[in-house]
């Protein structure tokens, strides 16, 4: 019976990293996105990637959201990004 049970493959786990991973280059291989990904957390639940951490403008934002979007896999996306300008005007309260 274990044995059965360590043949089985487990599908999760991996298709979770490598969609995350997906994102990442995703967003790395883009100009805007070069250096910035410390400041951003990906993460997956299902076919539900959760965005957060911190970008200069609304736009960056939109844009991460719109770069992902259409990766496979990605069926909706939640994002929580806040918008933190150098300038003193934020998204967060």
């Amino acid at each position: 019976m274990q044995a059965a049970l360590e043949r089985q493959p487990v599908t999760s786990a991996p298709d979770r990293v490598n969609l995350i991973d997906s994102v990442r280059q995703q967003l790395e291989s883009h100009p805007h996105f070069r250096g910035r990904l410390e400041a951003l957390s990906i993460d997956q639940r299902g076919k539900t990637l959760y965005l957060s951490g911190q970008l200069p403008t609304f736009y960056l934002k939109q844009l991460v959201q719109e770069i992902v979007r259409h990766l496979p896999g990605v069926q909706s996306i939640r994002n929580d990004i806040a918008v933190i300008s150098p300038y003193g005007v934020s998204s967060e309260q």
